[in-house]
């Protein structure tokens, strides 16, 4: 935030004083694209993507085990019902406490389908977010030292982030974010 606003600033400045704006080159980077692109970046979602696939093939074994159970279920009521029908009630009765067993498993095994749903959610995305966060932290200074090198090289008076740069010579602004991206790549 703190960077934003002195970017605005030193934006602001500039544009009071067009004697100055006009003597400087300037240099823009597109931060989302050096985000998406960074090799560190797509790591971190290999990984986030296996835990989801993980995660994916351990529900559908779930929901798997769970939709048997609601067969089983099913099929015992049907043939409790059709015992029932032919007037076999000593049988039927017979089926009552697997039925009933069926029940319980079923409601005991959705109850853990659901549990185990929500606790996959919350950690794919507590993972996430600190896989993420701690890329984004390390890859703020990294990008930093990175710019500062790559402005330096090519006497670029000051860096703007692309998205708040919307006009400029295209003599007078030169966009790096390839070369930033290519020496942060490379480290």
């Amino acid at each position: 935030m703190k960077k934003h606003f002195l970017k605005l600033a030193l934006a602001a400045g500039l544009a009071v004083s067009p004697m100055v704006a006009f003597a400087a080159e300037f240099g823009v980077v597109d931060a989302a694209k050096i985000f998406n692109k960074y090799s560190e970046t797509q790591k971190t979602k290999q990984v986030l993507e296996s835990e989801k696939a993980k995660l994916q093939k351990e529900l559908e074994a779930k929901k798997l085990a769970v939709k048997k159970l609601d067969d089983d279920y099913v099929a015992t009521a049907k043939k409790m019902q059709d015992l029932r029908d032919a007037k076999k009630e000593s049988d039927a009765r017979a089926l009552e406490s697997k039925l009933k067993d069926l029940r319980q498993k079923l409601a005991k095994e959705t109850g853990e389908l659901q549990k185990f749903f929500e606790e996959s959610q919350k950690r794919l995305y507590q993972m996430e977010e600190k896989e993420m966060g701690d890329l984004s932290k390390s890859l703020d200074e990294r990008v930093d030292k990175v710019i500062k090198q790559v402005a330096v090289k090519h006497k670029i008076k000051a860096v703007f982030e692309k998205r708040f740069f919307y006009y400029g010579d295209d003599k007078a602004v030169i966009d790096i974010t390839d070369e930033v991206l290519a020496a942060l790549n490379k480290k």
